[in-house]
């Protein structure tokens, strides 16, 4: 995560850095497809579990990714909300696509249909997480990667259902003339992000100098009674992913918890962004 305050650039709160070596590079590529379609799927979560190497697929469901010998024995992932997830062991993925491309099929997750939710009339709005709005302190994504995802814990109080009606990221900075992120947000137990909660994709278009995202998500109908995490992920490939796109920031509230790619393993630092979300809950 990188942290500065503006204009004169104070402190890496935390970097990760992987060294490789260009000459030992083992690019694989392919594309990601709809299993009963056989349309490509756009921006599936790849990476290798808890490894620190992985990517996203872009709109066409191509995706390219390294994968040296040393993580041979590793698991590999292909995931998206709403699909069964793949699995490979390295070596066995490699073995299978070294002298073609990758074609991958995701099957669609078909669950059952889920108890209509009613909400009470007689609401309460709650504001979870931070409201840091000042854009003299900023953070950044922690890597270049695709994949890449930041977020905060959202604290409740146990013991009341909660219905979630806005999700909010305050921007410092946004260098792009038009980007595509992801809003993913996640069960939080025993003190770390778990599994998406949300049963469809959430995406949100930023413009250049856009100052707040705001997420309406009231026709998801999401309810939480713990804690969870409220992350933004980088899908789109584009440079200068740490500096271009700046979150507000601050040194206290809830702690961020950050991903360097997809399928990554989650890392703390109790430092804040400007990521908040508006809930309702009967009185």
């Amino acid at each position: 995560m990188l942290f500065n305050r503006l204009p004169i650039c104070l402190i890496v709160v935390y970097s990760l850095f992987c060294c490789s070596n260009p000459a030992f590079a083992q690019i694989y590529s392919g594309t990601v497809y709809d299993a009963k379609t056989k349309e490509p799927l756009p921006f599936v979560s790849i990476g290798v579990m808890n490894k620190g190497k992985g990517t996203v697929a872009q709109a066409d469901g191509k995706f390219t990714i390294d994968l040296p010998d040393e993580l041979n024995n590793d698991t590999m992932k292909f995931s998206m909300v709403g699909y069964r997830p793949v699995f490979f062991i390295v070596s066995k993925f490699k073995t299978s696509f070294a002298n073609a491309q990758a074609t991958i099929y995701l099957e669609e997750q078909v669950n059952e249909l889920s108890a209509v939710i009613i909400r009470p009339k007689n609401m309460k709005t709650l504001t979870l997480g931070n409201g840091y709005d000042n854009p003299s302190v900023s953070a950044g994504f922690e890597s270049d990667d695709l994949g890449s995802e930041a977020g905060t814990v959202m604290k409740v109080k146990d013991g009341r259902t909660y219905y979630l009606k806005t999700a909010v990221f305050n921007i410092s900075r946004c260098s792009y003339d038009s980007i595509l992120f992801r809003v993913n947000i996640y069960d939080f137990k025993s003190g770390h992000p778990g599994e998406i909660i949300q049963s469809l994709p959430l995406y949100v278009k930023v413009v250049k100098d856009q100052k707040k995202i705001m997420l309406d998500l009231t026709p998801y109908n999401i309810t939480v009674e713990d804690d969870f995490l409220l992350s933004l992920e980088w899908i789109m490939d584009l440079p200068d992913k740490r500096t271009s796109f700046m979150f507000c920031a601050g040194f206290l509230g809830n702690r961020i918890f950050f991903r360097k790619t997809s399928q990554d393993k989650w890392t703390s630092v109790p430092v804040g962004i400007g990521n908040y979300c508006i809930v309702e809950y009967e009185k």
